[in-house]
């Protein structure tokens, strides 16, 4: 089924399931960009560079630079991932200066459009009322939607296969705090060994 004359064909048995509440969103950066005009994550990784004051002759702005000018592929996206830049940043900096950085490179500026994340938390609610939707993004712009929503974060998550355990939000990477000047919790997920780590602690 087609909700638009160019929209993706949506599968009927997809449609059915969501109706059923078996279906789980998962959101990534794409929300946040569509209309709050929040960074995507190479856009994430070059302001964290700005503000950490990383040199031009260091790996991780170089990497930042050959990001940019690499053409992404149609079906593949870009050749490097950003995970890496941030796999980089680690070498040279503490963990609470790059969160901060982080942090404040995502605050909104303004009120936010959250027309987009309103019609995903629309979207992931099942019939029994309870929203469960799941997202890699840092920000806190789903919560805005809602403050009355559940709010979940690693490394305490819920088993989304459960669905008497799991209602809300799961922040599978983590998320700022309310103010936008640092991590909450843990800390944040943003490189490539640390997604392996946080996903083996989760399947074992």
């Amino acid at each position: 089924m087609r909700f638009a004359a160019n929209g993706p064909n949506i599968p009927d048995e997809l449609l059915v399931a969501r109706d059923e509440g078996r279906v789980v969103f998962f959101c990534g950066a794409g929300v946040s960009r569509a209309k709050a005009r929040l960074k995507d994550f190479i856009g994430l990784a070059r302001s964290v560079a700005d503000k950490l004051s990383i040199s031009a002759d260091k790996p991780a702005r170089q990497l930042i630079n050959a990001i940019e000018t690499i053409a992404p592929i149609a079906g593949v996206g870009s050749l490097i991932s950003a995970d890496r830049v941030f796999g980089l940043i680690e070498r040279d900096f503490l963990s609470r200066d790059i969160y901060r950085a982080i942090a404040e490179s995502l605050k909104p500026e303004g009120a936010p459009d959250l027309t987009a994340h309103r019609l995903l938390l629309d979207l992931a609610r099942g019939p029994d009322g309870t929203i469960r939707l799941i997202t890699t993004n840092f920000d806190l712009l789903f919560e805005d939607c809602d403050l009355t929503i559940p709010v979940s974060k690693h490394p305490r998550l819920p088993d989304p296969l459960r669905s008497q355990d799991f209602g809300g939000i799961i922040h599978l990477h983590g998320h700022v705090t309310t103010d936008y000047s640092d991590a909450a919790g843990d800390g944040l997920i943003i490189s490539s060994a640390e997604f392996g780590r946080a996903y083996a602690d989760r399947l074992g």
